[in-house]
């Protein structure tokens, strides 16, 4: 048995045992309990575990922080509970059980309804940490409501889209989000939405549409060119053999088929038939017209002459063969009866467009590509420490602004019309910066909930992913941020001064580093690109250290990790009248097997619900089929009337007060007709639930099943155990 096995078992015992583990999940550092009994944590043996740095129990939820390895134990924990089942797979995500599934499938329905609904939304996507989202009316979006939300880290406004800061597991939630959005994860709203705000807008929102889904696999594949680079350097691996033929392959095959690739996302971003922009791609890279290139071989179409030259690893002639098609369907469209539309549009689109892209639209495009390419080095050439220090100290602004989808281009063309760009390479820095910022805030910080953000963020960091950083610890602490683009700027200068730039598109962080080695070998660009990367994480990190917050428990946040004696005993009285019924006979299995709390249920007799005791209501359900009501005690109960009635959309029900109204014990709260909703086929029993059952030690049924109830009877009584409640006090403080 390895350390962790040990631990998990230590764990496990300390909780209650396996049997008592109703969910357990974990985060960056803490494995979290739901358990089934809370009395059965044995608070000594957590506190003798050697691998456990604290624990709380709050919201529920029993948090062990174990510290960066918390994966490894996770594992064991697995093993343990789940000792019949092939976990061969577990990972981190790989085993969710109910209630993360639930939370994550919550948080997407908040988020939608905080968008403006799914009606407000245009497409979404999502990259390495946030959902983007294309919206009609950013205005329906309340920013502030989703960035309370638990599971949240940030919104932005940027490059046309609304971006939504998940972090590691937005995966979980974009796959929640599309359901409800009524697309599966293969498919994309296709609406025009571009036509909104000004120009520049449009066109960053039409570039990141463009290379926002290649980004993934062009890291990918551009560290595998770097890595090549790197052991062909050391003596790895020499060109020409069969390992280096093969791997080179893998890794250039984006990059010369790269009109395919940009023909077929450029078709959905003109909504035009995708594949039909990947052919015409593929035409223009068709091994024949390449060799024809090579050969200078001279051809005519027509008789036309056409200019031939080699259009793999080219950008611009394929987007605007592309956008000039998306022109044509418009008016084949129109002409072509529809029953042969599917074959005829196509037809005309690739008679048309692949002409002309060999004729035109090929040649202009290469010129101007040459022409951008040219004048970015010239720019950068005048004043290369002023260029590096501007841009170095800008850039990490830019990306939360979503302005620098407009370098895209600029750098990938002078990438693949060149093959060395220097702006990666001033740029690329400004990563280490953020880096170094935030350890210096993790180090200096005395609150231990901000250190669980900010060090695994740092490390984040290293391997590309800035978001955790900047939306949980820089930007919000601007002082950090400040620091980091200073540091920045100048390992920007030093990257300029040095003439760094990239061979190949690079990886993430640490990764992309070889994207910066000469293909002919080290020399004194790299040298000075590793310098720039040193100074800009030493700079920011010594500059935070020294002029940083240190980031401190708030008041707020020292209260809210204590859990008070707020709940007090608490007498419910019967708020409507007729015969009762125990929970586990509603034919519910919401209800019957007591998911959403303790109580009873009562077979109405009457048409009226009273309150059960002083207090607030909290929601009187749109549909009026339920109200939910908080007790001066801390009671939180669920008036459930019928089941599935919520189908009526309200007929039969009226209410008589509404959401934050105080209340006495006695007033009329509703009245719903029994009789017409037995007649619409509707069970009219009603779950009366204490719906936090946690918060109190015992929920205790007055009343036998079948007994006759009158309004104010005694029906349930909410218990607190103030010596158990001192426990959980201390629970909470260790």
């Amino acid at each position: 048995m390895n350390k962790y096995d040990e631990t998990g078992q230590k764990i496990l015992v300390a909780v209650g045992g396996k049997d008592n583990v109703d969910e357990a999940f974990h985060c960056v550092s803490r494995i979290r309990f739901y358990l089934k009994n809370i009395n059965l944590i044995n608070k000594q043996a957590l506190q003798q575990i050697s691998e456990v740095y604290e624990f709380t129990y709050e919201d529920g939820q029993l948090q062990v922080l174990l510290g960066s390895d918390v994966s490894e134990y996770y594992k064991s924990l697995m093993r343990i509970i789940n000792a019949d089942k092939d976990l061969e797979k577990v990972k981190k995500g790989d085993i969710r059980m109910s209630k993360s599934t639930d939370k994550d499938k919550q948080l997407a329905k908040q988020i939608v309804e905080l968008v403006g609904g799914k009606d407000n939304v245009n497409s979404l996507i999502h990259c390495v940490t946030r959902l983007r989202f294309k919206l009609k009316d950013e205005s329906k979006a309340d920013d502030e409501a989703i960035k309370n939300l638990h599971g949240v880290m940030g919104v932005a406004h940027a490059g046309g889209q609304y971006q939504v800061i998940i972090g590691n597991n937005v995966t979980d939630i974009y796959d929640q989000v599309m359901p409800i959005l009524g697309l599966s994860t293969e498919k994309e709203v296709t609406q025009d939405d571009e036509k909104e705000g000004n120009i520049f807008s449009r066109l960053v929102a039409l570039i990141s549409s463009l290379f926002m889904p290649l980004l993934g696999i062009m890291t990918g594949a551009g560290m595998l060119k770097g890595l090549l680079v790197l052991f062909g350097v050391l003596g790895w691996v020499k060109q020409g053999t069969g390992t280096y033929m093969i791997l080179n392959a893998a890794a250039d095959s984006l990059f010369y088929f790269l009109p395919v690739l940009l023909g077929f996302t450029a078709g959905k971003t003109f909504h035009i038939n995708p594949f039909v922009g990947a052919v015409t791609g593929g035409a223009l890279v068709y091994p024949s017209m390449v060799a024809a290139a090579t050969a200078h071989k001279a051809i005519t179409f027509l008789g036309v002459p056409v200019n031939l030259m080699n259009y793999s690893q080219t950008m611009l002639p394929i987007v605007i063969a592309i956008w000039g098609m998306s022109w044509l369907e418009k008016g084949t469209k129109k002409i072509i009866p529809s029953a042969v539309k599917n074959l005829f549009v196509p037809l005309l689109d690739l008679m048309i467009v692949v002409p002309l892209a060999y004729i035109i639209i090929g040649p202009v495009m290469q010129t101007l590509s040459q022409w951008l390419s040219v004048a970015s080095l010239w720019i950068y050439g005048v004043f290369p420490a002023l260029a590096g220090f501007i841009i170095g100290g800008i850039w990490q602004g830019a990306v939360i602004l979503g302005l620098h989808w407009a370098f895209i281009p600029v750098l990938m063309n002078n990438l693949m019309t060149n093959h060395f760009d220097p702006i990666n390479g001033i740029m690329y820095c400004t990563l280490f910066g953020q880096v170094g910022a935030c350890l210096a805030m993790g180090l200096k910080a005395k609150d231990k909930n901000f250190k669980e953000i900010a060090l695994p963020a740092a490390l984040s960091g290293l391997f590309g992913i800035t978001e955790p950083i900047i939306y949980g610890v820089t930007l919000p602490h601007k002082k950090a941020f400040a620091m980091a683009s200073i540091g920045s700027a100048f390992g920007g200068m030093i990257a300029a001064i040095c003439h760094a730039g990239m061979y190949t598109m690079p990886g993430g962080g640490i990764f992309g580093i070889p994207a910066f080695i000469n293909p002919k070998g080290i020399n004194m660009q790299f040298y000075g690109f590793i310098a720039s990367l040193i100074i800009a994480f030493v700079l920011s990190f010594v500059l935070t250290m020294i002029f940083g917050d240190v980031v401190v428990p708030s008041a707020s946040k020292i209260k809210n990790q204590i859990k008070k004696a707020e709940f007090k005993d608490q007498e419910i009285s019967a708020p409507l009248e007729g015969t009762v019924v125990e929970l586990k006979d509603v034919d519910d299995p919401v209800f019957s097997a007591g998911t959403i709390g303790k109580g009873v249920a009562i077979k109405p007799t009457n048409n009226e619900v009273r309150a059960p005791f002083d207090g607030t209501v909290v929601s009187v359900f749109p549909t009026k089929h339920a109200i939910g009501l908080k007790s001066e005690n801390g009671v939180e109960l669920l008036i459930h009337l019928g089941i599935n009635t919520v189908n009526l959309k309200g007929k039969y029900f009226e209410s008589k007060v509404k959401d934050g109204q105080n209340i006495k014990k006695g007033d009329l709260l509703e009245t719903f007709d029994v009789e017409q909703i037995k007649k619409a086929g509707y069970n009219t029993v009603v779950p009366i639930v204490v719906t936090n059952s946690n918060n109190f030690d015992d929920i205790l049924v007055e009343k036998k099943n079948g007994d006759q109830v009158k309004f104010g009877d005694q029906l349930i009584m909410a218990t607190v155990d103030q010596v158990a409640q001192e426990n959980n006090v201390a629970i909470a403080n260790a």
